[in-house]
């Protein structure tokens, strides 16, 4: 799906209404598919506190108060501005809000206002897309206590559209303080995502990113998307029933070392979940033991020979070398012996150091490669740090130069290849920051292209699939602290049937929008 800047989707907006549609039908059908995501997001939530400005971003939040009202749960409403303060759509929402609910709880702002507990939501519907400047008086205000108690009581915030308070950083500057806008966990971006919600640097403020489809209409590719369900389902079909294990890959997993067996164990749950068809790893001598010992029982393990490349390892249909590899001479001879096998490969971990050091491995390969670094790995790969606005920059100057594919892996993970535009993932939270979700990632990529992805596709789906099975763990443990690999790659299996279930969009909201006229 597109990234649109914000005078873009503002433009968007503009057409629409030029063709007959009107704020108010646009407003009623974007509250209500934000109120149903919210309620998908936090089916649990004892409580839900809206807090709404005086603009049409307010008047989204008055529409969602209703619809999750009418969902059975409990609902507070706290109006920024006094009601006679209100634009001509918020007032007619809260007018249909009373008019259904009479006794709605609406109460004005006030320092005191006691926030939700832990269980609950709040909801930031202060500021718009047109909002400009930095935040002041009163909104200032609101926005500091609001980040005080979410730091304090453990609640979830959801921004409307976008977090009041981040316009400011439409133009690519960097916030200096938390409390320059509100810091949300989730943000439902209405129609398209916008380019302030992409950025790295800001991620810490936007949270998870949800796309609310503008339309079911397929739009021209942009050069800058987010990846989004409906666009990615049909990258792993429907398994025929006239199929056997060759069908689905021969990945081979060149990992593990003294002290280092886990990462060849992690990987390889990964890819097992993935649907590999035949899985081998192939280790250090050294390691075989541990390796075996702890590997999945359905995975095959060996020892990388002295002297020429293995059968397994000739007839693999996908490779992945690094995780917890080494660095030395040895994974430099392992590397150089793989490229020269001609199936797709993946780097990461020690593989990735090893590249760092010896980038002309990268010209010698016979067949696609991948590579999956973070920006630490990525910093080593190009000589320099660089700032998380760089990336996408550095992204594009790497691939193009080494003819690879690359996931730069962060919250904002990106993914591109030569020549082509930049993906932004909107999956996956805080609980990936773990020791080992790298070699989960290489797994889940790794079976792709044995399945027989092209590296570009692989790296879309499974960036997407890797974040989706860690927020469905979020939802089910209710915290992102002692999530592990283990656990993400038990969640794949969901992950494919909630991105199966959201792959056909039959309406957007400008379709939904028309329906109500």
């Amino acid at each position: 799906m597109n990234i649109l800047s914000s005078q873009e989707m503002l433009a968007r907006e503009d057409e629409a209404f030029r063709s007959g549609l009107t704020a108010a039908a646009l407003m009623e059908a974007a509250g209500e598919a934000m109120a149903r995501r919210i309620v998908r997001l936090y089916p649990l939530a004892a409580e839900f506190l809206v807090l709404a400005g005086k603009g049409n971003n307010g008047g989204d939040g008055l529409v969602v108060a209703r619809h999750l009202a009418s969902s059975g749960k409990q609902v507070r409403l706290a109006l920024a501005i006094a009601e006679d303060q209100l634009g001509e759509l918020p007032v007619a929402q809260l007018q249909r809000l009373r008019t259904v609910y009479p006794s709605f709880p609406v109460e004005p702002w006030s320092g005191q206002l006691v926030f939700p507990s832990s269980d609950g939501v709040v909801i930031d519907a202060l500021l718009g897309l047109q909002a400009q400047g930095a935040l002041r008086g009163v909104l200032a205000e609101i926005v500091a206590k609001l980040n005080a108690a979410r730091a304090r009581n453990f609640f979830r915030t959801v921004a409307l559209d976008l977090p009041s308070g981040l316009a400011a950083y439409a133009e690519g500057t960097a916030p200096e303080d938390r409390d320059v806008a509100v810091m949300a966990d989730v943000t439902l971006a209405v129609g398209y995502a916008k380019e302030v919600l992409c950025r790295e640097a800001l991620a810490g403020w936007v949270g998870r990113l949800e796309v609310v489809p503008w339309s079911g209409e397929e739009t021209a590719s942009a050069s800058r998307q987010v990846l989004v369900p409906q666009e990615l389902a049909h990258l792993l079909p429907r398994r025929n029933a006239l199929s056997f294990k060759g069908d689905y890959g021969r990945l081979v997993i060149i990992a593990g070392s003294p002290g280092f067996s886990g990462a060849a164990t992690l990987c390889a749950q990964a890819a097992q979940a993935m649907g590999t068809g035949l899985l081998s790893i192939v280790t250090r001598p050294e390691s075989v033991d541990a390796v075996t010992a702890h590997a999945p029982p359905e995975a095959m393990v060996s020892a990388w020979p002295d002297g020429e490349v293995s059968p397994i390892v000739r007839n693999a249909t996908a490779i992945v070398i690094g995780p917890g590899l080494g660095a030395d001479e040895e994974t430099v001879k392992m590397l150089r012996a793989v490229l020269g096998i001609g199936c797709p490969v993946l780097i990461d971990a020690d593989g990735l150091n090893v590249v760092a050091k010896h980038l002309d491995l990268l010209h010698e390969a016979k067949g696609p490669v991948l590579l999956t670094p973070h920006s630490g790995e990525m910093a080593r790969l190009v000589g320099r740090k660089f700032s998380p606005d760089e990336r996408e920059a550095v992204a594009h100057a790497f691939t193009d130069h080494h003819a690879v594919t690359l996931v730069l892996k962060g919250t904002r993970t990106l993914v591109t290849a030569p020549g082509g535009p930049y993906y932004i993932n909107t999956t996956g939270n805080a609980g990936l920051s773990t020791g080992g979700s790298g070699d989960t990632l290489s797994g889940i990529l790794g079976a792709l292209l044995a399945q027989g992805l092209v590296p570009l596709d692989a790296a879309r789906l499974g960036v997407w699939l890797h974040g989706h099975a860690a927020d469905l763990l979020l939802a089910e443990r209710g915290c992102e602290e002692g999530m592990t690999p283990t656990m993400l790659s038990a969640h794949l299996g969901a992950a494919l049937v909630s991105l199966r279930a959201q792959a056909v969009v039959t309406d957007g909201l400008i379709e939904r929008a028309k329906a109500l006229l």
